[in-house]
């Protein structure tokens, strides 16, 4: 007996639909109380904890609360000054003290940094180089640009067209030089 396709097509659709139901069956159908995993022993008893709504009220009672300065300079120190009532003041004896020693002054700053060199000129490479400044330094000529250090302590960091602006290294400090006319030549 020949069978047609569509005859073996439905015996392999009703034998699929055999597997599943018993796949379904173990898997779906039986209902477990507990897991596998887990088992219980014993009275169930929750755990300690703590009762949050102590902590929630002090959070609330510590937001609503409003700064009031007190008149103290967190960012001076010294003690707070003290103002007093004319009606309150007390005229109290002059405490003997003991010998008075000078007061230490603070050092003065140091004097802003002295370019020893005179700048008399200026130039650039053709086509937007970097703008060189012509330092006479006795009978030498130096040549700098800005970001060069010059006398073991000076950066340049300015080159302009009457002025070249230097800072000190050491002190931080800045400062800067007017153009000066170069050398004349001798006729």
């Amino acid at each position: 007996m020949a069978q047609t396709k569509q005859q073996r097509e439905r015996i392999v659709l009703a034998v699929l639909l055999v597997v599943a139901a018993v796949v379904w069956y173990f898997y779906f159908g039986k209902h477990h109380s507990t897991s596998a995993g887990m088992t219980v022993s014993g009275k169930y008893t929750p755990i300690d904890a703590e009762d949050y709504s102590v902590i929630f009220k002090d959070m609330a009672a510590s937001a609503s609360t409003v700064y009031k300065p007190s008149g103290r300079n967190i960012f001076i120190a010294g003690p707070v000054p003290v103002t007093t009532n004319a009606a309150e003041t007390v005229v109290k004896a002059p405490v003997k003290k003991g010998p008075e020693y000078p007061t230490v002054h603070q050092p003065a700053p140091p004097p802003p940094p002295v370019l020893t060199m005179k700048f008399y000129g200026y130039g650039s490479l053709p086509i937007n180089g970097p703008r060189r400044a012509f330092l006479l330094d006795g009978e030498d000529i130096r040549i700098v640009q800005e970001g060069d250090t010059v006398q073991n302590h000076i950066k340049i960091t300015h080159i302009g067209n009457d002025r070249i602006e230097y800072e000190d290294t050491v002190t931080g400090q800045k400062n800067s030089t007017n153009l000066e006319a170069g050398p004349q030549p001798q006729g």
